[in-house]
C-alpha cells in the first residue's frame, strides 16, 4: 500500500516540472509559481500518457529522462535521505548514492506511468513555512471515492522553484529513501563483521 501511494506521488511529482525549472546557462530564470508549475506539469504528463507513448518503455524512459528528471533536485533529496551520514561520506560515495536514488526514483516512475488513467486532480491552496519553502496538497480523485492524497514540497533557489520531497498518503519519498539507505548501511556493516 505504501509503495503504491509512493508510486502515485512520484508520478505526479515528476509531472510538476516538465517545462520551467531546468535552467541552462544564459537562460532567464523562471518565475512561475509552484501551483502553476504543478498544473502545467501534470497537464504535460497527462498529454504524454494520452498519446499512447507511455506504453512504450523506451519512449517513456526517454520522456522521463529528458522532460522530468532535470526538474528534480536529486542532490538535495540525496542529502536529506543520507541524513547525518552525509557528512561522513566522500564525494564518490555521495555521487554514487545520488545516482542510485535518481535511478530508483525514475524506475518506479517508469513502472507506474502506464498505469495512470488520468483521474481528476484537485489542488489546494499552497502553504508556506517561509518565502522560499512551499507545500501544495493535491488529491487524485479515485473512482472508488477515496482520493490519493499528495503533498509536494517546493523550495526556491537561484534557478527558480524545485520539488525536493513528495508525500503520498502521509509517506514522504525522502523518508522512504532514508530508510532504504539505513537498511543498506546496516546490511553492509553486518557483512563486514563476518
Amino acid at each position: 500500500m505504501k509503495i503504491h501511494l509512493l508510486a502515485a506521488v512520484l508520478i505526479l511529482l515528476t509531472a510538476v516540472f516538465t517545462s520551467a525549472n531546468a535552467i541552462p546557462s544564459g537562460t532567464v530564470v523562471q518565475t512561475a509559481t509552484p501551483p502553476a508549475l504543478l498544473r502545467e506539469g501534470i497537464g504535460k504528463l497527462t498529454s504524454f500518457i494520452k498519446s499512447g507513448r507511455a506504453a512504450n518503455r523506451v519512449q517513456a524512459r526517454e520522456f522521463l529522462k529528458t522532460e522530468i528528471a532535470p526538474y528534480f533536485d536529486f542532490a538535495y533529496m540525496t542529502r536529506w535521505s543520507a541524513g547525518p551520514a552525509w557528512r561522513r561520506m566522500g564525494p564518490e560515495q555521495r555521487a554514487r548514492m545520488q545516482a542510485q536514488l535518481a535511478e530508483s526514483f525514475m524506475t518506479t516512475l517508469l513502472r507506474k506511468l502506464a498505469s495512470y488513467t488520468n483521474q481528476p486532480v484537485r489542488y489546494f491552496t499552497p502553504r508556506g513555512q517561509g518565502r522560499d519553502d512551499v507545500r501544495i496538497s493535491a488529491w487524485i480523485m479515485q473512482p472508488n471515492g477515496y482520493p490519493t492524497k499528495l503533498e509536494f514540497r517546493f523550495y526556491h533557489d537561484k534557478a527558480g522553484w524545485k520539488i525536493f520531497d513528495v508525500k503520498a498518503g502521509g509517506n514522504s519519498a525522502v523518508v522512504y529513501y532514508r530508510q532504504q539507505f539505513r537498511d543498506s548501511l546496516r546490511y553492509n556493516r553486518r557483512v563486514r563483521n563476518y
